[in-house]
């Protein structure tokens, strides 16, 4: 019996224990093979180029979006770079409205997009559970603005798992108290309004999202938040990360993390920073009032976290005292604090450089659970790579 001649069954078989370059010579082989696996050769697709987008839009049938259910497109210039910005938004439509099974959708734009025109395709897209958006260029030079990714995100009916990456901040959403040297994004008041938030398209509406359980913001920019109040019902967040911000005031920054923190809403189980913080008194709502109570400022309480992550790259050792008293009332069961850079680490420096700060941090929990009796507490990992692990179980 031919390869062609076995079961389609068996056929599916093989191309499951193929990387991807393989099942693609395979397809080649016959016209039959190729229809058996085109569902699986398109169902997780990259992009790498803003010529690559333009062509796949170009030359790859529309039949074919139906089997896409992972998609991935960078839009960083090629050789030949295209210079205005909505043939992108153009190309980056043609394949989306396509694309309807769609589950999981990550855009690195090297230039924003033509609100105007991609909304509507994202409203589009019914069954998209997973969305990341982030600049691939300098914020100073092409950024991709807050009222443009929120706005994207806000369209998609089903998102449950976001990530911002490099959005810079809208001045419409920013008050002057600006520090010098923060890129801010001056001419997107054209984004259209949205059918949900309205005209506040700003990082904290995203709190009002009815489906998110999880968000994520990678070098975003937060200070501006410090005095952050929310009105009405919150989205039902598990899971939120804030890794912090190039252009940080460090003690400003603080209060805007415990600020997002306090209104996540009472669902959150598990908070990821990479910004220390401490105690300090909220202020009321200053500045731009997109999200202040009717008549008056409401602090919220703290969430009930199941599990607090330290991103030790990030935050100093000194810091995570004062972090751990501010938690105290948050009943947390499991801290992890990791050091990504020196887990990854393989030269004899760096790794003898992670011995000696694992040894400091591991003396600093020992304090801490010493002297603090956190009756909900089970376990605290440490982990700075090979070596240099540790985990308490209480």
């Amino acid at each position: 019996m031919t390869w062609n001649h076995l079961p389609t069954e068996l056929h599916l078989a093989v191309a499951r224990f193929l990387p991807p370059r393989d099942t693609r010579a395979l397809s080649r082989t016959s016209r039959t093979s190729y229809n058996i696996l085109a569902p699986q050769i398109f169902s997780d697709v990259t992009i790498t180029s803003r010529s690559a987008l333009k062509s796949f839009a170009m030359h790859v049938p529309a039949r074919y979006g139906a089997h896409v259910r992972r998609l991935s497109v960078c839009t960083k210039p090629g050789e030949n770079p295209v210079t205005q910005e909505v043939d992108c938004t153009e190309d980056l439509a043609t394949i989306l409205v396509t694309c309807s099974r769609l589950r999981s959708l990550s855009l690195s734009l090297a230039a924003s997009l033509d609100a105007s025109k991609i909304t509507s395709v994202f409203a589009t897209l019914a069954t998209v559970q997973k969305f990341e958006i982030g600049c691939w260029g300098q914020e100073e030079t092409a950024p991709v603005s807050e009222r443009v990714a929120v706005s994207l995100a806000a369209s998609l009916s089903s998102l449950t798992h976001l990530t911002l990456s490099r959005i810079t901040r809208s001045a419409l959403h920013v008050d002057n108290c600006s520090p010098p040297g923060v890129p801010l994004v001056l001419n997107d008041h054209d984004v259209p309004s949205h059918p949900i938030l309205g005209e506040e398209l700003c990082l904290p509406s995203l709190l009002k999202l009815p489906t998110l359980k999880s968000l994520e913001l990678r070098d975003v920019w937060i200070d501006c938040d410090e005095n952050m109040c929310v009105q009405g019902k919150v989205a039902q967040l598990e899971r939120v990360s804030l890794s912090g911000s190039m252009y940080r005031d460090g003690q400003v920054e603080n209060k805007a993390c415990l600020a997002w923190l306090r209104a996540c809403g009472p669902v959150l189980r598990s908070f990821k920073t990479g910004i220390p913080f401490g105690e300090f008194q909220p202020s009321t709502c200053l500045g731009k009032d997109w999200m202040a109570a009717e008549h008056e400022s409401v602090i919220s309480p703290l969430p009930t976290l199941t599990n607090f992550h330290v991103d030790a790259e990030r935050v100093a050792l000194d810091d995570l005292l004062p972090m751990l008293n501010v938690l105290s009332a948050c009943e947390i069961k499991r801290i992890t604090i990791v050091n990504a850079a020196m887990c990854a680490a393989q030269d004899t420096f760096t790794r003898e450089c992670a011995s000696d700060e694992f040894e400091d941090w591991q003396d600093a929990i020992e304090q801490f659970l010493t002297s603090n009796q956190w009756d909900s507490l089970k376990s605290v990992e440490l982990d700075f790579g090979e070596g240099a692990q540790r985990v308490w179980s209480l």
